[in-house]
């Protein structure tokens, strides 16, 4: 009878060890990706464009340091959108081509504050290089 009571009483003090460290294991949650903040849709008020438009900033699947800037400078039906690269507030456009045919090169910086991006960005067609300014407004 003694033997049991002592089986039982080893059953019942191990039991709550193994969920105790079960539990340990939900403390060590990853950190939010450093992209969230920039992903979404977000209206744009541009120096070179007269018109209002909108851009699609997605996470990069194939890359977890990027995002993606559809209908970026209003190019609606570019393959190839512009990526950039985000450490904290800035985001970075490095130097790339963004059309299909490569005639477009883009490079830039913004800095994100709550739900708003300032940028300041150049635009190389091969002819003429434009100088942008713009703001991004989230939705």
């Amino acid at each position: 009878m003694q033997k049991k009571i002592r089986n039982a009483i080893a059953i019942l003090l191990f039991v709550p060890l193994l969920f105790s460290c079960v539990e340990g294991d939900d403390n060590n949650v990853s950190p939010s990706d450093a992209r969230d903040d920039y992903i979404g849709e977000w209206d744009v008020a541009e120096s070179c464009s007269k018109d209002s438009y909108s851009v699609q900033i997605v996470a990069d699947a194939n890359n977890n340091d990027r995002v993606l800037i559809k209908s970026f400078w209003h190019i609606t039906n570019q393959e190839a959108p512009p990526y950039a690269l985000i450490d904290g507030d800035i985001i970075t456009i490095p130097k790339q081509s963004i059309m299909n045919d490569g005639s477009l090169e883009v490079h830039g910086t913004g800095t994100l504050n709550k739900k708003k991006i300032t940028w300041f960005y150049e635009i190389n067609d091969g002819a003429d290089l434009y100088s942008c300014s713009a703001t991004y407004e989230k939705k």
